[in-house]
């Protein structure tokens, strides 16, 4: 029996070196060795790699390899890198490295000192994102371009200097580095520069913001924020937006959590910015807009504005109220979606046309609309879902109301309607969709109108209560001035100055003025 366990205690042992044999006698091949102080080495395109006691050091001539990152929900982040897998805090990279690769230390949490020598021409895409303990890195000017994402949630990253030799920054380049509080480009830079100590990048020759961090000031010089300028910078609290900022890129204020302010200095000039979608507009996370330091509530729109873009006030939810003009021609769906403060609405032709689809997202909230006199017809499911709609006051120049006008209305439950108004479409006024049910219609609704007139019609038709304001509707069209008895001098007012002509009317038995005639 003893003898029978020797033998399988010997073939165990055997065993294990066969198994172990191949892998130590192929290190190279798979990039692992295990001689003196070094824990692991190999190769890395045209150069070498070696980790020891902690320090990670890549050497020879020409460019490493480009790698890959993947995130599992089991496994989280991890890169095809050789070295991944082992701990070190400190790379130096040797001189003769030409590049470092794409996501060559990409999540290297415990990475926090880089050595970058002279000889490195391009930094590739997310080649340090996500080393959270990075707390400097030195760019050499022998460096031309910084790839996407390159240092991408560097979060403890505090500075950055970008040397004259830089001529492509790729997006995302220093997004979501949330420590950076000072950002400059060298003097000698022909393509980018930081002008005015702005703490930014701006592109030069187009005069675009292509990275800011929450130190950022943006010279009024600055045409267009760009794409992700200012993402994933949460500790921004504040932003000034300059008159000549005309466009702002894609998801340029994405992640700004932070962000409780915007701060401009003409209503006319933000009214004209082209935002790309909703988290290029700064008012996404900071729903609070401020005209030279005084925050908008009641906005009224001046008369010299011709259009309001999409999304121009999209998440104002400081806004309670807001005033159209009719000189704005051509409003953007979603121009002031998320305004969810918002109870008060005077709106031209533009709006009326398209209110539920401008409105979006305030549609639940508004109570009270006020239709300007120079409207005509009001759209087909124009204020369709304004369902805490109470109050709406159409005006004598309305002469059409199209189909689902004030459809899911819920709270309107009585409308006024002019004798101007010819043609009333099918269920305006009066009806909802109540949920599990089918279609309703408002309990009691009541229309005011004139007798004989396309109000009384539309009551008639759908079994609605109808008031008559008048024996007989009115003609729009004509106008008369009527005089007001005790008016003597025919201001349209009875004064004290009537109350004297009287007085002297009653002693010397005559007018001064024949009574209606206005004096002159």
């Amino acid at each position: 029996m003893k003898k029978a366990l020797a033998i399988l205690l010997v073939y165990s042992i055997l065993m294990t070196l066969l198994v172990v044999s191949p892998f130590t006698a192929n290190a190279d091949e798979k990039n692992i060795a295990e001689t003196g102080d070094t824990v692991a080495s190999g190769t890395t395109g045209d150069c070498k790699w070696k980790i020891e006691d902690g320090v990670l050091t890549i050497s020879g001539n020409g460019e490493m390899d480009n790698y890959g990152a993947s995130y599992s929900s089991t496994y989280g982040w991890k890169t095809t890198t050789p070295w991944f897998s082992y701990s070190f805090d400190t790379v130096i990279i040797e001189n003769g490295v030409t590049s470092i690769g794409g996501s060559a230390f990409s999540r290297c949490t415990g990475l926090t000192s880089v050595t970058i020598p002279d000889s490195v021409t391009s930094i590739g895409g997310s080649a340090f994102s996500g080393c959270s303990g990075l707390t400097s890195v030195t760019i050499p000017d022998s460096v031309t371009s910084i790839g996407m994402e390159a240092f991408y949630g560097c979060t403890r990253l505090t500075s950055v200097t970008i040397p004259d030799s830089v001529t492509s920054i790729d997006c995302d380049a220093f997004s979501h580095c949330t420590g950076l509080t000072s950002v400059t480009v060298a003097e000698s830079n022909t393509v980018y520069d930081s002008r005015d100590n702005c703490n930014a990048i701006i592109k030069s020759r187009d005069n675009e913001l292509i990275y800011g961090c929450k130190n950022t000031v943006i010279p009024d010089s600055v045409t267009s924020i760009g794409e992700c300028a200012f993402s994933g910078c949460t500790s921004l609290t504040s932003i000034d937006i300059p008159d000549s900022v005309t466009s702002i890129g894609y998801s340029a204020f994405s992640g700004c959590t932070g962000l409780t302010c915007v701060h401009i200095s003409d209503i006319k000039a933000w009214c004209s910015i082209s935002f790309l979608d909703y988290y290029s507009n700064p008012l996404s996370y900071a729903h609070n807009l401020y005209l030279n330091d005084f925050l908008i509530t009641d906005l009224v729109i001046p008369d010299t504005v011709t259009s309001i873009g999409e999304g121009t006030f999209s998440g104002c939810s400081g806004l309670t109220s807001v005033d159209i003009p009719d000189s704005v021609k051509i409003i953007g769906e979603g121009a002031f979606s998320g305004c969810s403060n918002l109870k008060k609405a005077q709106v031209n032709q533009a709006a009326t046309n398209n209110f539920s689809k401008i409105f979006n997202g305030a549609t639940s909230t508004v109570d009270t609309v006020i239709i300007s006199d120079t409207v005509t017809s009001i759209g087909r499911a124009a204020f369709s879902g304004c369902t805490s709609l109470t109050n709406v006051t159409i005006p004598d120049s309305v002469e059409a109301i199209a189909s689902n006008a004030f459809y899911d209305c819920t709270s309107l439950t009585s409308v006024t309607i002019p004798a101007s108004v010819n043609d009333i479409y099918d269920k305006a006024f009066g009806y909802y969709n109540k949920a599990g049910f089918g279609e309703s219609k408002v309990k009691d609704f009541t229309i005011y109108g004139y007798k004989n007139s396309e109000a009384e019609r539309y009551a008639n038709d759908n079994n609605f209560k109808f008031i008559a304001l008048d024996d007989e509707p009115s003609d729009p069209t004509k106008t008369t001035d009527r005089e007001i008895f005790g008016d003597i001098d025919g201001d349209g007012a009875i004064t004290v100055v009537d109350s004297t002509f009287l007085q002297r009317y009653t002693i010397h038995a005559e007018t001064p003025y024949p009574i209606g005639e206005k004096m002159k």
